[in-house]
């Protein structure tokens, strides 16, 4: 049965090693049978980096597949995501793909996430994300963080699939981490990512409520799985805090939460940071890891309720999401 053409996304910015490794990762992947596959590699920048055009080159030389490849001259994560969407549009897509650009994909991720959506009759679906390192030697405190994020990303996979089981996993937003759109859908629905957060981040959770608002039937599939690289960058405890405030924010402010629903839940954040600061010394750094990540959920609820906006991507945040090493053949 012929699948159509599939569009596989991404957007990246001053991300070179990582973007190569995870273009690798798509030519290594399976492709799904009667499909035929056009990747879509949108870089935000004016003009595009050699690099990308290398990478992009050897993926088509792999492959035998069409890569297309534009800049984005406006800076912002959704205004790259609306490339990538006119593009596949453009090229009459049915269906399209995103993954991020610090991440690969395990060889029957494409297959299982469009069979899955299929299955299920869904419009939008999302997978898991499973957290590594890089090839860097971590400090302690770098793996307490890796540690923490695994364990965090492993509960929340696994309450998805819990749920996904129940038919319940349409209450969930799904993200652009590993995400898949029946372009049909998206064509009726006339949903776009929002340009309005430009540096907030949030932009695939507006996207998801939207298309669930609209009538779109939204969804899990367990079994499409890519990894996320973790930079130490990103493994300090001012980082977890930051993330974890920012991405409050933005929960706040795009589902409208009122405000009973903020004093109470940031104060009982607040006494969790504490009680695992105060535990810490005997029970290990991860405790530190969680108390800098509900100290970040105290504050970014109340920043959200009283408007302040996220800049979690903003322009100068190159150091912290930039790039990093990947063990080649990952």
């Amino acid at each position: 049965m012929s699948m159509g053409k599939v569009g596989v996304g991404v957007c990246t910015r001053r991300r070179p090693e990582m973007l190569a490794a995870l273009l690798q990762s798509f030519a290594r992947m399976d492709r799904p049978e009667g499909a035929e596959v056009v990747f879509i590699v949108v870089e935000n920048e004016p003009t595009l980096s050699a690099a990308t055009r290398a990478a992009a080159h050897t993926l088509s030389e792999a492959t035998g597949c069409t890569v297309l490849t534009e800049p984005e001259p406006k800076p912002g994560i959704p205004m790259a995501r609306n490339r990538v969407l006119d593009t596949a549009l453009a090229n009459g897509c049915d269906y399209l793909t995103f993954v991020d650009d610090d991440e690969l994909v395990r060889s029957d991720w494409l297959v299982n996430l469009l069979d899955g959506l299929r299955a299920q009759g869904l419009d939008l679906a999302g997978g898991p994300v499973n957290q590594i390192g890089g090839d860097q030697e971590l400090t302690p405190m770098q793996q307490a963080c890796l540690e923490f994020v695994r364990k965090r990303g492993a509960k929340r996979n696994a309450t998805r699939q819990a749920h996904a089981v129940k038919n319940e996993d349409k209450q969930f937003a799904v993200y652009t981490n590993n995400w898949c759109a029946d372009l049909a859908a998206v064509r009726r629905l006339g949903v776009r990512f929002d340009e309005t957060l430009q540096f907030t981040g949030g932009e695939d959770t507006r996207f998801s409520l939207d298309m669930s608002a609209a009538g779109a039937k939204v969804g899990w599939v367990a079994e499409a799985v890519v990894d996320e690289i973790m930079p130490p960058s990103r493994l300090t405890l001012s980082y977890q805090y930051a993330r974890a405030r920012d991405q409050t924010i933005t929960t706040v402010q795009l589902r409208k939460l009122p405000f009973r629903r903020i004093w109470g839940y940031a104060l009982s954040r607040l006494m969790d940071a504490l009680v695992n600061a105060l535990v810490a010394p005997i029970a290990g750094r991860t405790y530190l890891v969680k108390a800098a990540h509900k100290l970040g959920i105290a504050v970014g609820r109340w920043r959200g309720y009283f408007g302040k906006a996220s800049s979690h991507y903003a322009p100068g945040t190159e150091t912290v999401h930039g790039d990093t090493k990947v063990k080649p053949g990952s």
